[in-house]
């Protein structure tokens, strides 16, 4: 998957929006996860959540809004319906996920446009041999911005932390300015760019480079893929990190990244 074709510009705003963007998702079972043997008629709410100090999110006490809610995405073959109440800004949010085993709350808010509808997918990340069931939300679109998230659950409702893109790019990838060239250091290995060659000049903040503008995934051959943008000032896209999960110590965190420039 590539991204390179439709970025042309880059909004500012989206470095803010993608600091605020969904960190990781929790360690632990969501609270109102439950098999349909137990659960109540009436769908589960959850729409309060915190992120802790070391990045994880969790979900917060089954918020007790009443509202009508609308089916927001369903799939037939995979038996998995998800669903929401629409707010006046054009976001689901109080989502659910329903399938033939159980239901589960879903931590944040799903945008309405149809182009950027949810994807569910199924595929083995953990090596155990059953298919975990893998969701989409998309929270954010525009100009050179795209912000999605995922989550991810085993055949019985057991949620598997996900690491976020913008901390496993954290601890992979850093860039700075030497002299009249761009250095972008990724795993230890620096990647010089030279400043007159790129389509804007590095902003006078900190860090020269910014990521996660556009924030996509895509599952394939049992792997779960991060992409995340890279860019310079307000409208210079340079390029993207490519990164696939690995199942450690009960956790899906990104392996490292590959560096993808644009040409």
């Amino acid at each position: 998957m590539n991204i390179k074709k439709n970025m042309k510009k880059w909004l500012f705003l989206a470095l803010i929006l993608s600091a605020v963007c969904v960190e990781t998702i929790s360690a632990t079972r969501l609270h109102s996860c439950q098999t349909l043997a137990s659960a109540s008629s009436t769908p589960i709410r959850v729409n309060a959540v915190t992120v802790d100090n070391s990045g994880v999110m969790t979900a917060d006490a089954a918020d007790q809004t009443t509202g009508e809610r609308e089916t927001v995405f369903a799939d037939s073959a995979l038996g998995v319906m998800i669903e929401g109440e629409l707010d006046e800004n054009g976001m689901y949010n109080h989502l659910t996920i329903r399938t033939p085993v159980f239901q589960c709350s879903l931590p944040g808010e799903q945008v309405q446009n149809p182009t950027y509808a949810p994807w569910v997918a199924e595929a083995d990340l953990n090596g155990d041999g059953e298919k975990e069931i893998i969701v989409n939300l998309t929270s954010g679109y525009g100009t050179g911005m795209e912000l999605n998230t995922v989550q991810v659950f085993s055949q019985n409702g057991e949620n598997i932390p996900v690491e976020s893109p913008q901390s496993g790019i954290a601890r992979q990838f850093s860039s700075s300015v030497h002299g009249d060239q761009l250095e972008l250091k990724l795993n230890g290995t620096t990647h010089s760019l030279a400043l007159k060659g790129l389509p804007e000049q590095p902003a006078a903040s900190k860090p020269p480079v910014f990521g996660g503008a556009v924030q996509q995934f895509k599952v394939d051959h049992n792997e779960l893929t991060a992409i995340y943008s890279l860019q310079v000032g307000m409208t210079g896209f340079i390029g993207e990190l490519d990164a696939t999960y690995r199942y450690e110590n009960g956790v899906l965190r990104l392996s490292p990244a590959k560096l993808n420039l644009e040409k």
